[in-house]
């Protein structure tokens, strides 16, 4: 049985139709200005009982965000008030996020600014700075968010997927909307499928993160961003999910070149095979002309690898694919008639009706 997830947000965003937090919140307090963040080796931090020294390194890369959403008027109003009357109520939503570039680039999920009118973004110094939104991804609840700033610290994405279980990973965030919150803990899984999401699969981790965490960093022992926290299962302790730094980093990318993502496609009809104990995802169908026909893929085919990488169900291959550009080449390998084959595919912008796939 899947087990109940809540986004991080879902009782402090107005934006997504939840209640709202009830707090009263007072503004960060100011501390002093953080240098920017240069992702150093590993080292043995944790082993000397304290990750003060880490903490003091990225903290300042770390943002709180404030917004106001103007929910919809009930229509029995529109009879006695115009646009500025009363029956409008306003949703206040509470998240995080963190600095990508010094000139004020910030990543945070979709769902703390979905909406949002207002957008404040406060800083580790108190400094409170209004923010837009310049490129959002909601299949990835992802997105960038803009304040005008200069010389900010900021943190770097972890370079390829060098995740691994049990590495120590500390979280930072608003939690409740207590600012720069930091809690520590060990990576408990990697390509995790969970409900929110058939397309990605999540970094757990047992660091706590609540309401409020959303959007904040999961950061490795060398101050490098390896996820960022988005949810957490509803009725479970120490149990939290990330984006994993390769699939943000790729989505960051299109959303600050181009404000948007475009998807890959493959062009098939799969779905997970059944029989025992057998592992892949089966060829049902291809699509005329698809990127997939075109390469040689076949119905009927069983994919069990990408680029080397396992596909032991659909939501790997789609997780991998996920976070691949438009235009990459990958290498599927295939078993057809109880025989391997080796093919190159090479991804295309996926149409709208193919969305999914």
């Amino acid at each position: 049985m899947r087990p109940l997830l809540t986004h991080l947000l879902i009782l402090a965003v107005g934006a997504g139709g939840g209640a709202t937090l009830a707090l009263s919140l007072a503004p960060a307090q100011a501390r002093p200005a953080a240098t920017p963040v240069v992702a150093a080796a590993a080292a043995n931090i944790w082993g000397t009982g304290s990750i003060a020294d880490l903490v003091e390194r990225v903290d300042g890369a770390v943002v709180s965000i404030d917004t106001v959403t103007q929910g919809a008027r009930d229509p029995f109003f529109d009879q006695f008030f115009d646009d500025d009357g009363p029956g409008v109520p306003e949703q206040k939503g509470i998240g995080s996020g963190f600095i990508i570039d010094g000139s004020g680039l910030i990543v945070t999920n979709h769902h703390v600014v979905r909406g949002a009118n207002e957008i404040l973004v406060t800083t580790a110094t108190g400094q409170q700075l209004r923010g837009r939104v310049i490129g959002a991804d909601p299949s990835n609840d992802l997105a960038l968010v803009r304040v005008n700033g200069k010389g900010l610290p900021s943190l770097k994405f972890v370079q390829g997927d060098k995740v691994r279980v049990g590495d120590t990973v500390v979280a930072i965030g608003s939690p409740l909307g207590l600012a720069h919150t930091v809690s520590a803990g060990i990576i408990s899984a990697t390509n995790r499928g969970i409900a929110i999401s058939d397309r990605l699969n999540f970094i757990q981790t047992d660091a706590a993160i609540n309401p409020g965490n959303s959007g904040g960093p999961l950061i490795n022992m060398a101050g490098e961003v390896v996820g960022v926290n988005t949810a957490v299962a509803a009725r479970g302790q120490g149990i939290g999910f990330a984006i994993p730094a390769w699939t943000a980093q790729s989505v960051v990318n299109q959303l600050r070149t181009k404000g948007r993502v475009e998807r890959t496609w493959l062009g098939v009809s799969i779905r997970d095979l059944s029989e025992g104990d057998a592992k892949g995802v089966l060829i049902v169908a291809t699509a005329p002309n698809g990127p997939a026909r075109r390469g040689g893929v076949q119905p009927g085919d069983i994919v069990i690898q990408v680029d080397s990488q396992p596909v032991r169900s659909a939501r790997d291959l789609l997780s991998y694919l996920n976070a691949k550009p438009v235009g990459t080449t990958v290498r599927l390998t295939v078993t057809r008639g109880g025989q391997r084959a080796n093919l190159s595919v090479t991804l295309q912008a996926a149409p709208e009706q193919n969305f999914r796939r």
